[in-house]
Order: structure tokens, then sequence, then C-alpha cells
């Protein structure tokens, strides 16, 4: 080879060097950047990572709250079952006292109709004897004013004897 070609080949290995140096030096800016950008994203990672933790055991949290609220409703819908178990006893023990009560009501009609003429009977002498009663003290009362008088007479003529 020649000279020329040799320098011609050297200037071409120093410039293809020059244009990797530039690229180099953008590589090495883009790897500052990524590297100053790397601690905000751990940062960020970090404040990610807090939250998660944060979720997982308001998650945790939720997971034992629904696992009381399960033994509740079971509980509400045992104490359903008796309720309407309950339910269904009153609603046929409410017949039986309608039934009953109408048979009480149909006995009483019947106590009314047999006694109430006899009720009547005892009322009208209850009322007749209170009658003849009054009429009695009225007749003890005039005897008693006519005794008293001549009580009043016998005193007046045993006072006209004696003197």
């Amino acid at each position: 080879m020649k000279q020329e070609e040799r320098d011609q080949l050297l200037i071409k290995i120093v410039n293809g060097q020059e244009e990797l140096f530039k690229r180099q030096e953008k590589t090495d800016a883009i790897i500052n950047k990524i590297l100053q950008n790397e601690d905000k994203f751990f940062k960020r990672q970090e404040k990610t990572d807090a939250i998660i933790n944060k979720i997982l055991q308001n998650q945790d949290k939720l997971f034992k709250g629904q696992e009381k609220t399960d033994v509740i409703i079971n509980k509400i819908l045992q104490n359903q079952d008796k309720l309407f178990k309950g339910q269904e006893d009153l609603s046929n023990n409410q017949e039986e006292i309608k039934e009953e009560l109408t048979r009480l009501g149909n006995t009483v009609a019947k106590i009314e109709y047999e006694h109430g003429t006899k009720i009547d009977l005892i009322l009208d002498v209850l009322t007749g004897h209170a009658e003849r009663l009054e009429e009695y003290r009225k007749r003890f009362e005039e005897d008693e004013k006519i005794i008293e008088m001549q009580g009043y007479q016998i005193f007046g003529i045993e006072q006209k004897n004696k003197l």
C-alpha cells in the first residue's frame, strides 16, 4: 500500500474514532440521565411499594371484616329461619284462637238466650219487691207519725188527770 492510501485510511480511522467518541459522549449523557432518573425511579418505586403494602394490609383487614360479616349474615339467616317458623306458629295459634273465640261467642249467645228470660223475670221480681218495700216504708212512716201523735195525746191526757 502506498503512503497516500495509508494516510487516507488513517484519516478515515481518525474520523471514525471522532465519530465514535461523539456517539460515546451522547451515550454517556444518556446513561447519566438514566442514572439520575434511576434514583427518582427507585424513590417512586419505594413509594409505590409502600402504597402496595398499605393496600395489602387494608385488603387483609377487609378480608377479616368480610369473614366477620359472613358469620353475622349466617347468624341472621339462621335467626330469620327461626323467625319464619315462629311466625308460622303464631299464624296457626291465631287461627286456633279465632276458632275458640267463635265457640265462646256461640256459647255466650246460647247462655244469653237461655238465661235471658230468667234474668228478666228475676229483675222484674226484684223491681216489684223494691216497689212494695217503698210502699211499706211509706206506710211505716205514716204509722210512726200516728203513733207519735197518739203518744202526745196520751201524755196530755195523763197530765190532765193528774191535775
